[in-house]
């Protein structure tokens, strides 16, 4: 990517059959940086360079994403892309992995590290899911009102859906700026980062596949594999972080509070009040920080019981 934001090596690797763009910087414990709809790991760009001196970090684009190959007929489900992932951390030989998780990314992400808690160390969690509301309390829960749940179910609709995600390329056009509160942050440079990787029609396939799979029934393949994935996570000791955009019009902060049940051993979670849902560009400076911290007091305490 010909981008003065994004200057880390590509590096590429067969995963399934299919070409997957990496970046891979640093050298030590792994930190790995998945993305979600409709972005890459351009989005972690501001955390690479943070923490490249003392860690391997590793960002992955997704099939159908960033600089990844965006073939036509590809199973772009959920299930799908967790199945690659488990194929690229095993190609590369990862373990003892520092999970850092986003939107989609969680949803696959934490779906594998629930099913391969062994090689996880830690969990850095943002605005994402790894559970769905059950219960009519839950939904009652749900405030402010997550607006944002609507409008992505719009694009379900046939042809509207074609026409703006692939058409208009308007989840990246539209969509990223609205889920950022500091707008004056996504600069012409910026955008082009985002927008650079989808020129065409075809090449936006996953976005739209992705967006059509926000769960709304029990019945949809996105939702069992939530449920399956939150029954996973309840009551693991994993050491684990959770960030939080508050201004998210999707992710309302009861998704944190459900992490903060789910995963027991957690350090304080920082909710960041004016950071929306991409947080990463929203409010970078709080997040290095925070997992900064949470970086070196998890391995002081390792240290101290392993003494």
């Amino acid at each position: 990517m010909s981008n003065e934001n994004f200057s880390f090596a590509s590096k590429f690797v067969s995963v399934c059959g299919h070409r997957m763009h990496y970046v891979d910087e640093g050298r030590g414990e792994t930190l790995l940086f998945l993305h979600g709809n409709p972005t890459s790991g351009y989005l972690y760009r501001h955390m690479i360079a943070a923490f490249s001196d003392k860690f391997r970090c590793i960002a992955p684009d997704h099939l159908g994403f960033g600089q990844s190959d965006k073939p036509e007929l590809a199973d772009y489900s959920m299930r799908a892309h967790a199945m690659r992932l488990e194929a690229f951390v095993q190609e590369l030989g990862l373990h003892d992995i520092t999970l850092v998780v986003q939107d989609w990314g969680g949803v696959i992400g934490l779906s594998w590290a629930a099913r391969h808690k062994s090689l996880i160390k830690r969990l850095v969690v943002l605005n994402t899911a790894g559970f769905i509301p059950q219960t009519l309390a839950d939904f009652r829960a749900l405030r402010p009102l997550p607006w944002g749940f609507p409008l992505l179910w719009s694009l379900r609709i046939p042809v509207l859906g074609e026409l703006f995600v692939q058409g208009l390329n308007g989840f990246v056009r539209f969509m990223i700026p609205l889920g950022i509160y500091h707008r004056e942050r996504l600069t012409k440079d910026v955008m082009r980062g985002y927008l650079d990787p989808y020129p065409t029609w075809a090449s936006r396939r996953a976005h739209l596949a992705s967006v059509r799979q926000v769960p709304m029934t029990p019945r949809d393949s996105a939702w069992q594999l939530l449920a399956e994935t939150g029954a996973e996570l309840t009551g693991w000791q994993v050491p684990t972080q959770i960030i939080w955009g508050m201004r998210d019009p999707v992710f309302v902060p009861w998704f944190a509070d459900e992490f903060e049940r789910r995963l027991p051993n957690h350090a304080p979670t920082v909710r960041i009040p004016d950071a929306s849902h991409f947080l990463q560009d929203d409010t970078p400076g709080p997040i290095i920080e925070t997992m900064q911290r949470f970086l070196q007091t998890t391995a002081q305490t390792q240290v101290l019981a392993q003494a």
